[in-house]
């Protein structure tokens, strides 16, 4: 995996090369995404493969606390931009792609499965109100 670019995203700002955004203030500071934060930082590569690599790598590292640890302030948590260059050039050195691939997929699915089963519960949830309101509670 090449080399990346990360700085602080400011909002209205467009980018052109393919990039992602990483949240950097939050109990879920360091969670990835391909859409804008306010509190973020953005990540530049040099091509959309090593985009989502870098991606499900993050999204890898988040699901399993490792920006946990580096979350600093009492009040409102957030991650210095140096900690996740620091943290994420580490685990890049690392890289291994056959070792990686299988966790992106089996993490890819889960998110898949998540949406699914979030839609299934409002879905109850309308029905369970649809079913109280058809009762008539104004009978005599």
């Amino acid at each position: 995996m090449k080399a990346f670019k990360i700085k602080t995203h400011r909002p209205g700002e467009t980018y052109q090369s393919p990039h992602f955004f990483i949240l950097n203030k939050g109990n879920n500071a360091g969670r990835p995404s391909f859409c804008a934060f306010t509190n973020s930082f953005v990540i530049f590569t040099n091509s959309t493969e090593e985009t989502n690599q870098l991606y499900w790598i993050c999204n890898i590292l988040h699901c399993g606390r490792y920006f946990q640890p580096y979350l600093c302030g009492s009040v409102i948590p957030f991650i210095h931009i140096g900690e996740v260059r620091s943290i994420l050039k580490k685990r890049i050195k690392n890289y291994e792609g056959h070792h990686w691939n299988g966790r992106f997929t089996a993490l890819e699915k889960l998110e898949h499965l998540t949406k699914r089963l979030k839609y299934q519960q409002r879905c109850l949830n309308d029905y369970k109100i649809a079913l109280m309101q058809s009762y008539n509670l104004d009978r005599d």
